[in-house]
């Protein structure tokens, strides 16, 4: 239940500062460039087809501006990291539902190494 009021809350606040702010203020040219190269290797290693691309595409862009409004929140930490959880869990249900067993394991493994590059992520 718990869980539930923070994705209230997270969604609230991603609809207020998706009106207030962009990505293209809060990303850097270069840290945009690279998001762009990261999720287009990331499809190339997954062997994704021309059809689920758009798909997958919108579920990592839906996760990614997720955070990008919670970073731009002043919700303490421990509050950050259960919204962090919850899309997560948000994001993994809907890529599992998308790809094979075989794409799912390669991407789970991808997931655990960008782990760390999200912990550098939320700290700026």
């Amino acid at each position: 239940m718990k869980i539930a009021k923070y994705l209230v809350v997270s969604f609230c606040l991603f609809i207020g500062t998706i009106h207030s702010t962009t990505a293209q203020d809060i990303l850097s040219p270069e840290q945009q460039k690279q998001v762009v190269e990261n999720v287009s290797k990331f499809i190339y290693d997954l062997n994704l087809s021309e059809r689920d691309k758009p798909a997958f595409r919108e579920i990592i862009g839906d996760f990614f501006i997720g955070l990008i409004a919670l970073r731009a929140t002043g919700f303490p930490e421990q509050t950050n990291k259960k919204v962090i959880k919850a899309l997560i869990k948000g994001r993994d249900s809907r890529v599992k539902s998308l790809l094979s067993t075989d794409q799912y394991k390669v991407y789970k493994a991808r997931a655990k190494e960008q782990r760390a590059n999200l912990k550098e992520f939320m700290k700026q």
